[in-house]
């Protein structure tokens, strides 16, 4: 994720409305995974969790030092793909949610924000 968004700051820099979407995980929220109601906190893969919780610091880190872009995460939730033998209990159409309204928010929508489909997640 450093490495990509290094290699395309150049190009964002000339869009009139550059956004960064990272695409993480309620497995990267330490509120989700305390929280025994929830699906995440019955979960053990930390190599996955701790790469998500990374990636969700480095959202808000990019989102402050990056002015003028919005960077922002996304967790697309359990979604039935082909990687979990379509197991997710939603749909790929359901699992994008998130991820396109970050995408098709217009200028000057907030940066440093982490969303699922249903809409803010915390961050701790």
């Amino acid at each position: 994720m450093v490495r990509t968004t290094t290699a395309y700051l150049p190009l964002l820099r000339r869009s009139d409305d550059p956004v960064i979407i990272n695409v993480s995980s309620g497995m990267g929220s330490l509120a989700f995974t305390h929280d025994p109601g929830r699906s995440e906190s019955q979960v053990a893969v930390p190599l996955y969790a701790s790469s998500k919780a990374a990636l969700t610091m480095l959202t808000t880190q990019y989102a402050k030092g990056l002015k003028g872009i919005r960077v922002n995460a996304a967790d697309p939730g359990y979604t039935a793909t082909d990687i979990n033998g379509h197991s997710g209990s939603q749909t790929v159409t359901e699992g994008t949610d998130a991820i396109v309204a970050l995408a098709t928010e217009g200028p000057g929508a907030g940066t440093g924000r982490f969303i699922d489909r249903h809409g803010e997640i915390a961050w701790s």
